[in-house]
């Protein structure tokens, strides 16, 4: 307490520092670059029933998407994203990460989380440690368009609420993708983005693997092959695309050492489950960004 009271406002400034660079972590990537590892390392949770407002979302013509996954996969991909973002208007569900930042392999995270496609806005909590209980949250074009984080254990005691730039630097150190990008339909248009590029180029290699269980729920299972130039992020990635909401559950992607770089799982899924501003209020009583 006598060294608390001699330096509190230097204390206090370190800190204020400390719980910026603890939330950065706050500003996960959702989005994929890469590949795939055995089953067993999926930690993907059932999913829970379709609740009201789902039903619009279940495409009608699985027999047609299943021919068309084998007959052309990146057109499959692009009708996939379509679907998605005309049907899937927000949902829950339960996200786990895992990146290669720089040469470290991370831990993985699993966070709930809350996303609505318009406005854009997203809310994570942790629930694992070593982050249980930190949170973020970030909606288009409010706060500044800066995100809030609610950094877990005494940096959270301390500090409610602290606004971050989502594509700054602190951010992304611990970060291969800026919260910005976030969503299951993001993560199909970044890689059809990239599968154009690598056709253009005459790169591209991209196979329908067949139907394989993601999470106690069937998906189209796709492979993507890139060479080692023209700056692609990474050799090989798989692609887990829910065969009833059409919408990307999961990728993995290898480093070109053969390592994981990336894995992205959304599990738990409820679609459309009329999600409001409140869900995406820092003055939720529910969330930790309140003094009081």
């Amino acid at each position: 307490m006598k060294l608390w009271r001699q330096s509190s406002g230097t204390r206090r400034s370190d800190l204020g520092r400390a719980a910026r660079l603890a939330i950065g972590a706050a500003l996960v990537a959702f989005v994929l670059v890469e590949a795939r590892d055995p089953p067993s390392m999926a930690r993907a949770a059932a999913a829970e029933p379709a609740l009201k407002g789902a039903a619009k979302a279940v495409y009608p013509k699985p027999e047609e998407m299943a021919k068309l996954a084998a007959a052309n996969p990146l057109e499959f991909l692009r009708t996939a994203l379509n679907w998605s973002d005309d049907k899937v208007t927000d949902y829950t569900c339960q996200f786990q990460k895992q990146e290669k930042i720089g040469n470290e392999l991370r831990k993985a995270e699993t966070m709930q989380m809350k996303f609505r496609a318009n406005v854009f806005s997203v809310y994570l909590k942790w629930i694992e440690e070593p982050s249980k209980g930190q949170e973020a949250l970030y909606v288009a074009g409010q706060n500044k368009n800066q995100a809030i984080a609610h950094p877990s254990g005494l940096l959270g005691i301390l500090f409610h609420k602290v606004l971050i730039d989502p594509q700054g630097k602190m951010a992304m150190k611990h970060s291969r993708r800026p919260v910005t990008m976030a969503g299951m339909a993001n993560m199909i248009r970044l890689i059809v983005d990239q599968c154009d590029v690598a056709k253009v180029n005459g790169d591209l290699t991209l196979t329908f693997e067949g139907v394989a269980m993601e999470g106690g729920r069937p998906a189209y299972l796709f492979k993507r092959v890139l060479p080692k130039k023209n700056d692609y992020p990474c050799p090989i990635l798989m692609i887990f695309i829910d065969q009833q909401y059409l919408v990307c559950i999961r990728t993995d992607a290898y480093d070109w050492d053969g390592s994981l770089l990336s894995r992205y799982i959304y599990s738990g899924l409820t679609i459309n489950p009329g999600l409001t501003d409140k869900d995406f209020d820092p003055d939720n009583e529910e969330y930790g960004f309140r003094i009081f």
